[in-house]
C-alpha cells in the first residue's frame, strides 16, 4: 500500500509544479485569498502589478497591502461584476480590469489583466473619428447649401438626380452629426444633473412624432406619473427622440406609436411601443451596437443612420440607466428606458407647495 501512496503524491506534487509554472508564465496578475480576504498565495505577474513581495505578502489583508479604491467595498458585494480600468498601485500608467472568481466555500481567485493598450486604442479610435466628423461636417454643408440652391422643376431632365443627390446629402449630415454626438459622449465622464420636467418632454416628444410621421400613423402619449427626472435634459431628449423617430419609421402606414412615462418604488420608465415590422430574437442583443442594422435596405430607404441606438446606449449608461426592448416579428417593439429610483424627483409643484406651508411655530 505504499508504493501507491508514495506514487500519487508523487503524481500530485508533479501536478502542482505544473499548475505553478503555468500561473508563472502568465502575464494576467493571480491572487488567491480566503474567506477573510487574506493572501493566501499570488504568481509573479501578482508581484509586480499589485506590488507583491513574497513571502512578506502571505497571510496578509489583501487591501492591507494592494492600494486600489474601492477594492474592498467590490470584493464583499461578491465581485460580480467586472471592477473595469483601475489604475495599478505600481505604475499609474497601467490600467487593470479585476475578476472575482469563488473557487471554494470561503476562497477566491482575483484575476487582474492589463488592458492599457486596449484603452489606449479606443482612445485613438475615438480620436479618430471625432476628427474625421469634425473634418467631414464643413465640406458637406457647404454641398447641402449649393444643392438647396438648384431648383429641381428648373432642370426636368435632372430633377431626380438632383432630389438623390440632396437626399443622400441629408443622410450624410446626420451620420456625422451622429458621429459626433457620439465623440462627445464617450468623452463624458458625467453629466449635467438638472431637474428634467417630463410633462413637457412627453409633449414634444409626441409632436416630433407627428411631425415626422405626417399624419400616417396615429400617435398618442400619457403620463402615468408626475415625477420629473435628475439629468441632462439635452441628452435625455436626443436619447428618446431616437426612439420615437425610429418607432415612426419602422412602422407600417396606418400603425400606432405610443409614449409612456410611469414610475414606481423601483423607478422610472420612458417606453415606446410601436406596431412595427418587428425585430427577431438573434437580432436584439446587437441592436446597440455602431451601425449595426436588422434589415440594410429598409434602414436605407427610412434614412436610419444605424447610430440611434447606441446613442441611446450612451445617454442611459451616463444617467445610471439601461435600455429594454421586448419585440416580436410581425407584431412590434417596445423600448423601455430604464431609470433608478434615485434619478426620480418629486414634482416641482409640490416642492413649491411645501415651501409655501407655515412652519409649524
Amino acid at each position: 500500500m505504499t508504493r501507491p501512496s508514495a506514487h500519487r503524491r508523487s503524481h500530485l506534487v508533479g501536478l502542482l509544479r505544473a499548475f505553478r509554472d503555468a500561473a508563472a508564465a502568465l502575464p494576467d496578475a493571480m491572487v488567491a485569498i480566503d474567506g477573510a480576504h487574506r493572501i493566501r498565495w499570488f504568481n509573479p505577474a501578482a508581484g509586480s502589478i499589485f506590488g507583491l513581495a513574497y513571502p512578506g505578502a502571505l497571510n496578509q489583508p489583501l487591501t492591507s497591502v494592494v492600494s486600489i479604491p474601492g477594492l474592498d467595498e467590490w470584493i464583499n458585494r461578491g465581485g460580480a461584476d467586472v471592477l473595469a480600468s483601475v489604475t495599478s498601485p505600481t505604475n499609474e500608467s497601467m490600467h487593470l480590469n479585476l475578476h472575482l472568481i469563488p473557487y471554494d466555500e470561503d476562497s477566491a481567485l482575483l484575476l487582474a489583466r492589463d488592458v492599457s493598450q486596449v484603452l489606449r486604442l479606443e482612445q485613438m479610435r475615438r480620436d479618430f473619428i471625432a476628427n474625421v466628423s469634425h473634418e467631414l461636417r464643413t465640406p458637406l454643408t457647404v454641398v447641402h447649401g449649393y444643392l438647396d440652391f438648384i431648383e429641381p422643376e428648373q432642370i426636368p431632365e435632372y430633377e431626380s438626380i438632383i432630389r438623390e443627390l440632396r437626399s443622400q446629402s441629408r443622410r450624410m449630415t446626420q451620420i456625422v452629426e451622429d458621429l459626433l454626438t457620439l465623440s462627445r459622449l464617450d468623452a463624458e465622464v458625467v453629466l449635467p444633473r438638472a431637474r428634467v420636467p417630463m410633462e413637457p418632454m412627453i409633449n414634444a416628444l409626441k409632436r416630433d412624432a407627428e411631425g415626422l410621421s405626417q399624419g400616417r400613423h396615429k400617435v398618442t402619449a400619457s403620463r402615468d406619473s408626475d415625477r420629473d427626472l435628475e439629468g441632462s435634459s439635452r441628452d435625455l431628449y436626443s436619447a428618446f427622440s431616437n426612439l420615437v423617430s425610429n418607432a415612426v419609421r419602422y412602422t407600417p402606414i396606418g400603425g400606432t406609436i405610443h409614449i409612456n412615462w410611469s414610475s414606481d418604488h423601483r423607478g422610472g420608465r420612458l417606453r415606446v411601443t410601436d406596431t412595427g415590422y418587428g425585430i427577431s430574437p438573434q437580432h436584439l442583443p446587437r441592436l446597440t451596437e455602431r451601425f449595426y442594422r436588422v434589415s440594410t435596405s429598409r434602414s436605407r430607404e427610412t434614412g436610419g443612420t444605424g447610430l440611434g441606438l447606441s446613442i441611446v446606449k450612451h445617454v442611459l449608461q451616463l444617467h445610471d440607466a439601461h435600455l429594454e426592448v421586448e419585440s416580436q416579428p410581425g407584431r412590434g417593439s417596445s423600448f423601455t428606458c430604464v431609470f433608478g429610483s434615485e434619478r426620480l424627483l418629486a414634482p416641482a409643484k409640490q416642492i413649491e407647495d411645501c415651501r409655501d406651508e407655515p412652519s409649524a411655530g
